[in-house]
């Protein structure tokens, strides 16, 4: 019975990523459209001349900063930050999967006693370019 649920289940996951592929192409043409619809609005242009013109000046200012000494001095250490941050929420999610794991509970209760739930994630990734014997050779 297990296998013929895992054909459902995978049966559904190929019919979901058809549906998927169809609903982003036709976001994509609504999308251009609107875009369409935009251009053709002269006080919409407008604005957006102005914020490419700000743009550029934002750019200027952002370069003077970044040559300076403090400034480069502080922004590395947030740098350095950010990436800790990223390192130990791996680690966490790594953790969480292993406590789901098991334990199948999507609960867990922090160092203050609160209650907090487990939100485990799942997406499709890129599809894998298929290996070629000839490229190898």
């Amino acid at each position: 019975m297990e296998a013929t649920e895992d054909k459902t289940t995978l049966d559904a996951i190929h019919r979901l990523m058809l549906e998927l592929a169809e609903l982003k192409g036709k976001m994509k043409t609504i999308k251009d459209d609107l875009k369409d619809v935009a251009e053709q609005n002269d006080e919409y242009r407008a604005v957006q001349e102005e914020l490419k013109e700000a743009g550029v000046k934002r750019q200027t200012a952002k370069k003077m900063l970044e040559a300076d000494k403090d400034y480069q001095l502080i922004n590395s250490e947030l740098e350095e930050l950010k990436f800790k941050f990223k390192d130990l929420q791996e680690i966490m999610s790594h953790h969480l999967v292993t406590y789901f794991s098991e334990t199948q509970n999507t609960q867990i209760t922090d160092d203050q006693g609160e209650t907090r739930s487990v939100i485990l994630k799942a997406s499709i990734g890129k599809a894998e370019a298929l290996f070629d014997v000839k490229k190898a050779n």
